[in-house]
């Protein structure tokens, strides 16, 4: 009796595997598999104690068949991902055929890109970094991956904060299409101007305070610093009012529950992980709190009429003069959060590297400064006017390669037929990245990859083996703020 019931446990795990778990996304759904296993455990197991004798089974054997079945998903699992999976062709570390959780095991604090950058020295242009991930830095792999014609879509991790939706997570090509209009209009040339208006008085307090920690020989930390500035900046263009961290020199208290959670997920764990353990109460407290913070940021704005068009009115405007649906309300939360991260953290990042770079190359510091000289007016300069300035660019396109804003991952989930990688086939329904970090310091695409050379952009271009390659932004539908984060960066 119990080695049969343990053998029909065990056999229905396999199966379990086979026709279920191994098919399609699970991954929004752990903590309702475990609640629900759980508590048909906690069930049956209690069911001999209330009917007696006449119960068909005793709790012992619920907990062995329970077991049994957990093992019979893990077996299937494991023999599936070691021997019949179809990345098994590509190469990479034994342990990441098992599990994506291996990949997390090797970080320190904040270091997969350079992780990813050392797997591919070892391995090559394609490496399996966990059970269905691929890391390429082909050539060809940015435009088969990202590319306006490539027949991927968003992978899983862009459900980590679902139901909550924003124009950068949603998987909905449709809803992505019919909304990705109303954010071109904001970032259109005419409202940039307009913004660039709205980022003197930033300007201006961020150099004050520089110039008096200078005249009082003070060291500053440029990153913090040039953090204050960049959500400020966002903070004002987004919802008409700052976070006020240049005014005070401290860090709103969002910005420092932001930051956090983005440490957090620099382990690069699969995205069931954290689902799992937000869903756990009290874990997920801190997240809660930023994303009322929000939330009620946003209600503001709505409230508020604002003279002078910022972010928000562009997204405002289809609801003008009509009650805002469910869903919509739902996008303008998850924009709002979008908005303050991948306006204000990817260009403070910008700025910051750019700024390491000129000190430790300060030539270049004197070539800018030649470019600008005609263009200043008061102390100003004028966006229009500077937006081709050659040395300028080839500065922030350099600064852009060696340390891309995103440097680890973008994930994209390669369509049910597969994608072809210059003549290497991917299979369908992998996650595939393109690890721009990694791409940036590549010898075969870069020469002298870790040396800081802006002229590569200019009068070098011999040392750019393919300029399709580089995308800091990453191509296709989703970089809105390629523009906007250069538009700072060059100011």
């Amino acid at each position: 009796m119990e080695a049969s019931l343990a053998i029909t446990a065990t056999a229905v795990g396999v199966i379990c595997h086979v026709l279920f778990f191994n098919r399609g996304e699970h991954h929004l759904h752990g903590m309702q598999y475990v609640l629900s296993f759980g508590t048909a455990v906690v069930a049956l197991s209690c069911a001999p104690f209330v009917i007696g004798e006449k119960a068909p089974f005793t709790s012992s054997q619920v907990l062995s068949a329970a077991a049994c079945y957990i093992g019979g998903i893990f077996l299937s699992l494991l023999v599936y991902r070691q021997w019949l999976h179809p990345l098994n062709k590509f190469p990479g570390p034994s342990a990441a055929k098992l599990t994506s959780l291996w990949f997390s095991t090797q970080l320190g604090k904040g270091d997969a890109h350079t992780k990813v950058l050392e797997l591919h020295e070892k391995y090559g242009d394609f490496v399996r970094i966990g059970s269905s991930d691929l890391s390429i830095v082909h050539p060809d792999g940015v435009t088969a991956v990202y590319g306006t014609a490539s027949g991927c879509d968003l992978g899983a991790w862009y459900d980590l904060s679902v139901p909550m939706l924003s124009l950068q997570s949603t998987r909905d090509k449709n809803l992505h299409r019919q909304y990705r209009r109303i954010w071109s209009d904001a970032f259109s040339d005419n409202a940039v101007r307009g913004y660039e208006e709205r980022t003197k008085s930033y300007r201006a307090r961020l150099i004050s305070h520089l110039s008096q920690s200078v005249s009082q020989e003070q060291p500053v930390d440029m990153t913090l610093w040039f953090n204050f500035y960049t959500f400020d900046v966002m903070g004002d263009l987004a919802f008409g009012r700052s976070f006020d961290m240049l005014a005070t020199s401290q860090q709103h208290w969002a910005i420092s529950i932001l930051h956090a959670g983005l440490r957090a997920f620099s382990i690069h764990a699969p995205v069931w992980f954290f689902r799992f353990f937000m869903a756990i109460p009290g874990l997920g407290g801190d997240f809660q709190r930023y994303v009322s913070f929000c939330c009620d940021t946003l209600d503001k704005r709505i409230k508020t009429k604002v003279d002078t068009p910022d972010i928000m009115s562009t997204l405002l405007k289809p609801w003008e003069g009509a009650p805002m649906p469910k869903r919509g309300l739902k996008l303008l939360q998850g924009d709002s959060r979008l908005l303050i991260v991948a306006g204000s953290d990817t260009t403070g990042a910008t700025l910051t590297h750019a700024l390491y770079e000129l000190v430790k190359h300060p030539e270049h510091i004197e070539k800018i400064r030649n470019e600008l000289a005609p263009f200043m007016t008061d102390g100003q300069v004028d966006f229009q006017k500077i937006q081709s300035l050659p040395h300028l660019n080839c500065v922030i396109d350099e600064t852009l390669r060696l340390h891309p804003p995103v440097p680890t991952a973008l994930p994209r989930r390669t369509p049910s037929e597969g994608i072809t990688v210059g003549e290497v086939h991917v299979p369908g329904d992998m996650t595939v990245w393109c690890s721009q970090y990694a791409i940036g310091r590549t010898e075969s695409l870069y020469e002298q990859a870790n040396s800081f050379i802006p002229e590569r952009w200019s009068s070098r271009p011999e040392m750019v083996a393919d300029k399709r390659v580089f995308a800091p932004f990453s191509h296709g539908t989703d970089p809105i703020f390629t523009s906007y984060p250069l538009n700072i960066s060059q100011n």
